[in-house]
């Protein structure tokens, strides 16, 4: 028996000191003050404490104001807690910004839904159909377009540390040019980086900007966005996060090439509650107007996955404690992010962490959401 105590109290010991490993102290500039603030710090505590997590910045609006909280550092070792102004790469995010444009310019000429892309790419590329059935303009921005996830020779000159980097708008157009749709446009739903990454590549060949040009002229500069780009190492690098993996290693960055309508834009939780308010108010302008059409749903049923979704273009509807939600998630090498938007509340949350997926860090943007909406 005293053997069997003995191998107890040193399994406890051990354990105590694995978790003491894995865990950190929780620096932030969180006041803990108010209801809210409490609310927020309890719901992100277990997350802030894993020792792989570097940072994140939370924004927050609720009964017309406007919150920010930051947690951990922007870089391991550098003791600097990401706040509002703190550049992270939003990753998918970016294709609500996608989604946003092209239908502010290309709905102008004609709807959406009736808008061949065939009439946006070069001639060379055959008409992409099923069944007499072509994609549409809409079918890239409601991942209905038939087109896979990633096309098959994305891994020809394939690195990993940035999957993207080499894949330019020629590989994209000979891809196309061969492909075969395996389904109808508009039958199932299938998130695709390849259907969003053509979105913008259109966006660029028919404005003749490049995307992140298109992006701070048609959203960014409108709405006050400064610091929502694609260019990193500028003088705001200071104020930049490093990206980290989920183990808490610092990655490189990512660089989006043909696929920056799908993922490239960087911003911060400043920029993105301006972004988040604008969908929430009652539109006054052409942008407000898009970004409400946006909400719109286009599709409704079930993925490849099996799962059932609600798209409007660009957004997902998810319920969430009884109200509608607009939501989008980004994840790079080193980042993972979230917005979220409930008009019936005036409600909307941004959650920008510089760890990869893996972390922890949807899960705790999912549960701070379901108890801010509570």
């Amino acid at each position: 028996m005293k053997d069997l105590f003995f191998f107890l109290a040193l399994t406890l010991l051990v354990m105590s000191c694995k978790d003491k490993d894995n865990t950190q102290p929780i620096t932030t500039n969180n006041p803990l003050a108010t209801k809210l603030d409490s609310l927020v710090h309890q719901e992100v505590s277990d997350y802030a404490k894993k020792k792989a997590v570097a940072g994140f910045s939370i924004g927050v609006i609720q009964n017309g104001e406007t919150h920010f909280y930051g947690y951990g550092e922007t870089t391991e070792g550098n003791a600097k807690i990401p706040d509002e102004n703190t550049m992270f790469e939003i990753g998918s995010i970016t294709k609500t910004f996608t989604a946003t444009v092209a239908l502010m310019e290309f709905g102008k000429i004609r709807p959406i839904y009736d808008f061949p892309i065939r009439l946006l790419l070069p001639t060379e590329i055959p008409t992409l159909s099923k069944n007499g059935k072509e994609i549409m303009l809409q079918h890239l921005l409601n991942h209905t377009s038939g087109l896979p996830r990633l096309p098959d020779d994305i891994d020809d000159d394939w690195d990993s540390q940035n999957p993207y980097a080499h894949y330019d708008s020629t590989m994209m157009y000979n891809y196309l040019k061969n492909y075969q749709l395996k389904r109808e446009p508009g039958a199932l739903f299938e998130y695709s980086n390849l259907g969003m990454g053509l979105a913008g590549v259109i966006l660029e060949r028919q404005l003749h900007k490049s995307y992140e040009q298109i992006i701070i002229e048609k959203v960014a500069t409108p709405l006050g966005m400064n610091r929502t780009k694609i260019t990193r190492f500028s003088q705001d690098q200071q104020n930049t996060a490093k990206p980290h993996d989920a183990k808490g290693k610092v990655v490189p960055y990512w660089d989006f090439n043909a696929y920056k309508g799908a993922g490239a834009l960087l911003s911060t939780s400043k920029d993105m509650l301006i972004y988040a308010k604008k969908h929430l108010d009652t539109p006054t302008d052409e942008l407000g107007q898009i970004f409400q059409q946006l909400h719109q749903i286009t599709y409704e049923g079930k993925g490849n996955d099996g799962n059932d979704y609600k798209i409007g273009l660009g957004w997902l509807e998810l319920t969430i404690n009884n109200q509608k939600v607009y939501v989008h998630d980004g994840g790079t090498g080193g980042f993972s992010t979230f917005i979220f938007v409930c008009p019936a509340k005036n409600l909307a949350m941004v959650f920008l962490a510089n760890n990869a997926d893996g972390a922890g860090a949807p899960e705790t943007a999912v549960r701070l959401f379901e108890a801010l909406s509570a």
